[in-house]
């Protein structure tokens, strides 16, 4: 039996991860810059922390109803998101053995960034969203010149994952801050009230 009719069902999980994912990115940050990285795990246990704080509120909660696969009023599909996963594992697994093999690894991290950045525009052919643009914009910008910067001596290795992991950090916990409102305002509105 379901006991929570709202659609913010699956917000909060994908809140959760992003909160999470905010964290291992800020992570890279560490050795360049203590601070910014200990900011950035701050906002994203935050953002993992109200997301679970939100799940518990709800109570016990059977799989949402409605048509399989959907992410929820207005989401990406089910099965696109998991065929775009698909596609940025693979490409993840290409961009490491080829720089592994032609012994650039300190290359490695900034260039997955790259690829998760880049697997943001995916979503825009499915779902046009600001949000899909800004953080594509913003992690193909910071990840991106964070690889070409390390890849040509400009930036030293530390300072390249920073930069890469703090701009997708930057896209995680917006992610994160979106889910999160969208949740709380599709309890609003199914009458569950946010207390």
């Amino acid at each position: 039996m379901r006991t929570d009719p709202s659609p913010a069902a699956p917000l909060l999980p994908m809140a959760l991860f992003m909160g999470v994912m905010t964290c291992a990115w800020s992570t890279n940050a560490w050795q360049a810059s203590p601070v910014l990285s200990a900011l950035g795990l701050l906002a994203g246990a935050g953002v993992a922390l109200a997301a679970v704080l939100g799940t518990g509120r709800r109570g016990r909660q059977d799989p949402p109803e409605g048509p399989a696969g959907r992410a929820g009023s207005g989401g990406v599909p089910g099965p696109v998101v998991g065929l775009f996963a698909l596609i940025e594992v693979i490409m993840i697994a290409g961009v490491v053995l080829l720089l592994a093999r032609s012994g650039r690894g300190e290359l490695v991290m900034p260039a997955v960034a790259l690829v998760v950045a880049a697997h943001f525009a995916l979503f825009l052919l499915v779902q046009r969203s600001r949000l899909h643009l800004l953080t594509t914009a913003l992690g193909v910008a910071g990840a991106g010149s964070a690889l070409l910067l390390a890849a040509t001596g400009g930036l030293d290795a530390a300072a390249a994952r920073a930069l890469a992991g703090l701009s997708l950090a930057a896209c995680t916990l917006a992610y994160g801050v979106v889910l999160l409102v969208a949740a709380r305002g599709s309890r609003s509105r199914a009458g569950l009230g946010t207390r």
